[in-house]
């Protein structure tokens, strides 16, 4: 055992000082959004209280506090502005009410904040909370089942950017045909 210490003192110094290359610093490049959807929070006053939450919510999240992410969430849809972040904390407080994410499962509230986050399929709400709304009237989840509403919020998020929603307009188009 003493000899391998000893061989191992005696190589490992021997391996660094065979370095010929220095070691390149790391360059930070500036964030850029990739995204369109993440664009709309760039023109955001970032002092405004909803984006304030809604950023606090998703830095809780990644730590995987989840009750600390509903608090804030939960707050940022509450607020008086009507800026995007608004509108995704809606979104993303209604999906733990959905889902039960650290909270009961209630499909009422969450409907609700669907609604709230959604904007009524204006260019500021969010698009998956307008995608869920449809969802929701074409399911039948806690609201009457009505395929027509459902094809008008299909085609509201849609036109709000979301790009996966063609899928459902067409089978919902296909159900009002057949009289459903």
């Amino acid at each position: 055992m003493k000899n391998i210490f000893i061989i191992c003192c005696a190589i490992i110094p021997a391996l660094s000082m065979g370095q010929t290359k220095p070691l390149k610093a790391k360059v930070r490049r500036p964030v850029t959004a990739v995204k369109n959807h993440n664009a709309k929070y760039e023109s955001e006053d970032k002092t405004d209280s909803a984006h304030i939450y809604y950023m606090r919510g998703w830095d809780s999240y990644k730590l995987k506090n989840i009750d600390s992410a509903r608090f804030y969430w939960g707050r940022g849809a509450n607020c008086s502005s009507n800026i995007p972040s608004k509108f995704s904390s809606a979104f993303r407080y209604g999906l733990m009410l959905q889902t039960g994410e650290g909270i009961a499962v209630d499909n009422d509230a969450a409907f609700y904040y669907y609604n709230l986050g959604a904007y009524d399929g204006k260019p500021e709400g969010d698009v998956d909370a307008t995608k869920n709304v449809a969802a929701y009237y074409e399911n039948g989840i806690t609201v009457q089942q009505d395929f027509k509403k459902a094809l008008e919020w299909y085609l509201k998020a849609k036109a709000q950017g979301n790009k996966y929603c063609d899928v459902d307009i067409a089978r919902v188009r296909k159900k009002i045909a057949q009289g459903l």
